[in-house]
């Protein structure tokens, strides 16, 4: 049975969520993160003595990196052992890298490293708890026909995947720490595949299904992403859409991976987006214990599944 005491002890002495983000420049990680924290400001970085400095002028993680490292790189550089956070939810601490985009191996050597590190790490609050994979829905085409109407094209299904990262999901890691595979600008996909003989909702399920066929090779590796299917974001960058919707997805899709209770707690407890989720937990475990524990540690064990909340 679930170790209550051991969830309620750590939800009361850690505060901090710690996430991997991995993939490439302009894959819409930032902007995702800023909606997971609700916020427009820039991220606040930690310096090497683990003080957190001011939000920098960058509008995206790499430029941040980049100004930090006075370099000019073109993909920008991302420091894996330099976190950062974002100051309306401090409690999320994110470490970005730059995924496997140039199929350099030295890349995948050095996420491997880090999360072996996170595994090795004594104190909760420096460990690694989960990954955000992040795939951005652009592919190399082959053309089938050409006219001067309309453009066919098919994605080669081949190159969804580099060699290194399914080398990445293939090879056993040194922690169990779960992977979502997060697949963004969705919308842009749509694009890439429209067929102009198609009215748009047509073509949008055409684009769905097309997703969900690319993405069964990516579940069926050794080591494949948390469940079935990763998460479809789309116009994350529209003030109007419905991008909060997608990041309650994202987050019921994470707490889901964790199989530890304390670590689930602590997840659920952190995030600010969805309050459903809270009641949820909350209503579910005690629905489990309610025969094991008092109704005052009942009462303990439901509040502590909210934000600010703290039971003794």
């Amino acid at each position: 049975m679930f170790d209550i005491q051991a969830a309620c002890e750590l939800r009361e002495k850690y505060e901090h969520f710690r996430i991997l983000v991995i993939g490439r420049a302009n894959a819409g990680k930032t902007t995702l993160l800023k909606r997971v924290c609700n916020t427009d400001e820039d991220p606040c970085i930690y310096n090497e003595k683990k003080n957190l400095l001011e939000p920098t002028l960058g509008v995206d993680i790499i430029f941040v990196q980049s100004r930090l490292s006075n370099t000019d790189d073109q993909r920008g550089i991302h420091d894996i052992n330099r976190p950062f956070v974002f100051r309306s939810n401090p409690q999320f601490i994110f470490h970005d890298s730059p995924g496997f985009e140039t199929g350099d191996e030295s890349q995948l050597e050095k996420v491997q490293e880090f999360i072996k590190e996170r595994a090795r790490a004594p104190n909760v609050d420096e460990q690694l708890h989960a990954i955000w994979s992040f795939s951005w829905l652009i592919f190399h085409f082959v053309a089938l026909t050409r006219d001067q109407r309309r453009f066919c094209f098919t994605p080669n299904k081949a190159r969804f995947l580099l060699d290194v990262e399914k080398k990445f999901f293939n090879e056993e890691r040194s922690s169990n720490v779960p992977i979502i595979a997060v697949f963004t600008k969705f919308d842009d996909f749509i694009v890439q595949v429209y067929d102009t003989n198609l009215d748009y909702e047509t073509n949008r399920k055409n684009a769905e299904t097309l997703l969900k066929e690319l993405q069964v090779p990516l579940f069926g590796y050794r080591f494949p992403p948390a469940g079935k299917a990763g998460v479809r974001l789309e116009s994350m960058q529209d003030d109007n859409g419905d991008h909060q919707q997608q990041v309650k997805l994202l987050i019921e899709k994470t707490a889901e991976s964790l199989d530890d209770l304390a670590l689930k707690k602590l997840f659920v407890s952190v995030q600010r987006s969805n309050l459903e989720l809270c009641i949820e937990y909350a209503v579910k475990y005690t629905r489990v214990l309610d025969h094991q524990l008092s109704v005052e540690e009942l009462v303990q064990e439901s509040v502590l599944w909210f934000r600010h909340a703290y039971a003794s």
